[in-house]
């Protein structure tokens, strides 16, 4: 069996490139903050954002059991579990300074989404710009 990728989007290269020179872009600012020797997020904030809708909430039924020389190197975890539901995870990162801006909600709506935008707002100060 052989495998392959249809392209379906006739506008992907464009986007690609659009990212790439995102990419390209927080490069150049961590350069030149190195060597204006300035925190790299002071000027901008680019934040990479993407969300997990309906990531499956389980507990463990049992402890787990800690590496025992000569009986298991690992932990060992019973395969029983008690399932909590789904749960949503809203998660951005700041591509300058590596902070990680999270949200995990029951639900997956607009307003999930923007109460993670007043959070990742609520994180900077009134005069950095956003892209």
């Amino acid at each position: 069996m052989r495998y392959y990728l249809e392209q379906r989007d006739p506008e992907f290269a464009e986007k690609m490139a659009e990212v790439l020179c995102v990419y390209r872009t927080v490069k150049l600012l961590k350069k030149a903050a190195v060597a204006s020797r300035k925190k790299p997020g002071d000027p901008v904030a680019i934040i990479s954002y993407d969300e997990k809708p309906g990531i499956q909430a389980v507990a463990t039924t049992a402890p787990d059991l800690p590496p025992q020389p000569g009986v298991h190197a690992t932990f060992a975890r019973d395969h029983e579990y008690k399932r909590h539901g789904t749960v949503s995870l809203l998660a951005g990162i700041d591509l300058l300074t590596g902070k990680v801006h999270a949200l995990v909600k029951d639900r997956h709506r607009s307003r999930e989404f923007i109460e993670f935008l007043k959070l990742v707002d609520a994180a900077y100060r009134p005069t950095r710009r956003s892209i």
